[in-house]
């Protein structure tokens, strides 16, 4: 009989069952695929090993969620300060984002003259930085007593933060800089759009400053992928069951009973790594929790992902991602932007025989991929590949020269069906103002002994945000659990 049954390898996965492994629970981790992650993992295909998605990587300071949990668990993670954080491109400008702020605040001026920048970005650095001094106080979330605790022990960054959840990024950006220009707005847009999934109008401005900021954070480099960040933290846990699907879970007087791939397993609590509209599809005691949630978290993104593997000169000080900014939306996507992530010369797996990993990725529609013909699914993804090679070869000519070794490209239903993604959206529950800071999916299910993690039942994205939601969850249900 386990203590833990924690069915999905993704972060929230991973991370929950090394933290109670390490309490002392009996926990199994069952992950259906070969790797950890899913669509934030590292994956091979014809020798060659590509991250999922291209991502920044940020939190792991001792003060921040993953540097917390890395902290408890005496886990050293294999990764290296980078800076800039990326360089963004919007027509003929670039605009490195600094860790240093100041460095930070003079290449926006000198890409967007003649605005009160500094009275909006230091009202910016204030809310994401008293979000940041909270964020352990303030869980676990959703409950009554964390804003009372919030207040008590940090009075002057409560007050600096609650009624930014009222109102919208762009309501308090034209407040500081009146009618800013689109170039500054589609900026700003789609700094919201890749941290909270919402565009400017959408998110309140404390979650988009949160956004707006943490390139200000230390930004690191993952040395052999995403895929070894999981791993590291993976040593923690005593049982993993790598390629073993769960395909039922029965409820029963003393727990429940997992069906698998690889037989059948008992155990007290089972913990889902999985999207709050798939649950029900494990539990049927949870159908009807899923399909309210399909109605009520309709709004969802999916990923259009080239991956690539280039060989050629690259030079040293060539950052290590870039944002591409664009006038017109991508063809059959609904989004404005690219982002380019690189691995670095010398990774070990990444980088192998002197080649590159690239992932360049952009937002899409996910009823834009839904209910096609082959043939036309395949037209749609060559077209939209073609047009977004051409956009990254425009604004980073030196990538046209190198040579092409493997070129794929993953859509909505790749990820559905790898990893699967309800629809294949990725970046979970938009964090927009419908849904926060009161209407945020819970951890905490219908069904006594069955929880959730993942970046649907929390509200925050990535590494940091999903790394929150796991102390958040175990917040609620282990009354000796003491991180931070």
């Amino acid at each position: 009989m386990l203590d833990y049954a924690v069915v999905g390898g993704g972060i929230g996965g991973v991370l929950a069952s090394a933290l109670l492994s390490y309490m002392g629970r009996e926990v199994v981790l069952f992950e259906a695929l070969d790797y950890l992650g899913g669509c934030a993992g590292t994956f091979h295909k014809k020798g060659f090993y590509y991250n999922a998605g291209a991502a920044t990587f940020v939190g792991a300071e001792e003060n921040m969620p993953v540097g917390s949990i890395a902290r408890y668990l005496g886990v050293e993670l294999p990764i290296k300060p980078i800076d800039p954080a990326m360089a963004v491109y919007l027509k003929d400008r670039v605009i490195n984002r600094w860790r240093d702020r100041e460095r930070s605040l003079w290449e926006i001026e000198r890409a967007f003259p003649r605005m009160a920048h500094s009275a909006f970005w230091k009202r910016v650095y204030r809310v994401s930085q008293s979000l940041w001094n909270m964020w352990c106080d303030s869980l676990p979330y959703p409950s009554p007593t964390s804003p009372f605790r919030s207040l008590l022990r940090h009075p002057g960054d409560f007050f600096s933060t609650f009624l930014c959840n009222f109102f919208s990024a762009r309501q308090v950006a034209r407040l500081y800089l009146g009618r800013f220009n689109s170039d500054y707005e589609l900026f700003l847009t789609h700094h919201t759009l890749i941290t909270a999934q919402g565009f400017l109008e959408e998110v309140p401005f404390s979650v988009a400053s949160l956004g707006f900021t943490y390139p200000n954070l230390t930004n690191y480099y993952v040395v052999g992928g995403m895929g070894r960040l999981l791993e590291a933290f993976a040593g923690r846990i005593k049982n993993i069951a790598m390629k073993t699907r769960v395909r039922s879970i029965r409820k029963k007087p003393w727990g429940f009973l997992l069906e698998t791939s690889r037989g059948n397993y008992e155990a007290r609590r089972v913990i889902l790594n999985t999207t709050i509209w798939r649950a029900g599809e494990l539990l049927e005691e949870l159908r009807d929790f899923s399909e309210r949630a399909k109605k009520k978290y309709s709004k969802l993104w999916g990923a259009l992902t080239i991956y690539m593997t280039v060989e050629g000169e690259i030079p040293e000080d060539f950052a290590h991602h870039h944002f591409i900014l664009l006038e017109e939306p991508i063809p059959y996507t609904g989004s404005r932007s690219l982002f380019l992530s690189l691995s670095e010369k010398g990774d070990p797996l990444l980088s192998k025989d002197n080649t590159r990993s690239l992932t360049v990725s952009t937002h899409t529609r996910l009823e834009l991929w839904e209910g096609l013909s082959r043939e036309a699914y395949r037209e749609r993804k060559e077209k939209a590949t073609e047009y977004c090679l051409e956009v990254l070869y425009h604004y980073i000519p030196l990538l046209k020269n190198l040579k092409k070794v493997q070129v794929f490209t993953g859509t909505p239903r790749t990820f559905e069906r790898y990893t699967g993604r309800y629809r294949g959206s990725v970046g979970g529950v938009p964090v927009t103002r419908e849904n926060f800071p009161f209407g945020y999916p819970s951890p905490l299910t219908p069904l006594p002994g069955v929880y959730l993690v993942g970046d649907t039942v929390f509200p925050g994205q990535g590494w940091p945000g999903v790394s929150m939601g796991v102390i958040n969850l175990l917040k609620f249900i282990e009354r000796d659990f003491e991180l931070c």
